[in-house]
C-alpha cells in the first residue's frame, strides 16, 4: 500500500466515515427538537449548527442550542436538555445498526498492519454496543467516544502507545482541528462530508491529503 502503510497507528472518525450516517443522524436530531421545541425558526437554526459542526458529540450541541438557540427560560432548560438528548438517543442505535458502512472501507481497513482505533464524536458505550452487534468490532483494537473531546481521545491513543506515527482519518473540521492539535497526519474523506468544500480547502492548506474513495490509498503519496 506503498506509504500509507508506514504509520503504526490509524485512528478513524465513525460518522461518515467508517458508516454512512450523517443524513440520518442529522435528520434524528431535528426530530428530537422537534419533540421538544415548537418554534421551528429555532429548531432550524439547532439542524444548522449542528450540521456544520459535525463531529463534536451530542452534548457539547446540545449545550450551544441551549445557550445560543432556544432562548429558554432557567426552569426548562434542564427539561429541554433532557429531552432532548433522550430523544436523540433513541434513535441512534437503530441507526447505526442499519447504516450502510462506506464503501471499499472494510477491504482498506483489512491492508493495514498497524493498530486501528475509532475516535468519534458518539458516545463512546453506545459506539461500541453497535459495532460488537455489527460484527465490526473485530476490526478495531479500541472504541472512543464522547463525552471526552475527540482531540483528548486522539492524545489519549498517541500516549497509550507512545507514538505519533499516527494517521488519522476524518470528515469534519472538528477531525482535521483534532489531529493538528496532536500534530499527526490526517487524511480527508469527503464523499459523506457535510462540508465537503471547507474540509477539502482546509486540509489541503495543510498539505494534507483529500480523498473521495478508500481505493485511492493504494497509491498513496503521503
Amino acid at each position: 500500500m506503498h506509504q500509507i502503510s508506514k504509520f503504526n497507528i490509524y485512528i478513524f472518525d465513525c460518522d461518515g466515515v467508517i458508516l454512512d450516517s450523517n443524513q440520518l443522524k442529522i435528520d434524528a436530531m431535528q426530530r428530537a427538537l422537534e419533540s421538544t421545541i415548537s418554534d421551528l425558526d429555532k429548531v432550524k437554526a439547532c439542524v444548522d449548527y449542528f450540521r456544520n459542526n459535525f463531529g463534536r458529540s451530542r452534548f457539547h450541541h446540545v449545550d450551544v442550542f441551549i445557550e445560543q438557540f432556544l432562548e429558554l427560560d432557567k426552569v426548562t432548560e434542564n427539561e429541554a436538555k433532557e429531552n432532548i438528548l433522550k430523544e436523540y438517543s433513541a434513535q441512534c442505535k437503530s441507526l447505526y445498526l442499519q447504516s450502510d458502512i462506506t464503501p471499499g472501507f472494510i477491504e482498506f481497513i483489512n491492508q493495514l498492519s498497524g493498530k486501528k482505533y475509532i475516535a468519534s464524536g458518539s458516545e463512546q458505550q453506545e459506539l461500541r454496543d453497535v459495532f460488537k452487534a455489527r460484527g465490526l468490532n473485530v476490526y478495531f483494537d479500541e472504541i472512543y467516544g464522547s463525552p471526552t473531546k475527540k482531540s483528548d481521545l486522539v492524545a489519549g491513543i498517541l500516549k497509550s502507545n507512545n507514538s505519533l506515527n499516527a494517521a488519522m482519518f476524518g470528515d469534519a473540521i472538528s477531525d482535521l482541528e483534532a489531529s493538528q492539535v496532536n500534530n499527526i497526519e490526517f487524511i480527508a474523506y469527503i464523499p459523506f462530508s457535510n462540508v465537503p468544500i471547507e474540509l477539502a480547502k482546509r486540509s489541503q492548506m495543510a498539505n494534507f491529503k483529500v480523498i473521495k474513495t478508500w481505493s485511492e490509498l493504494s497509491e498513496d503519496k503521503i
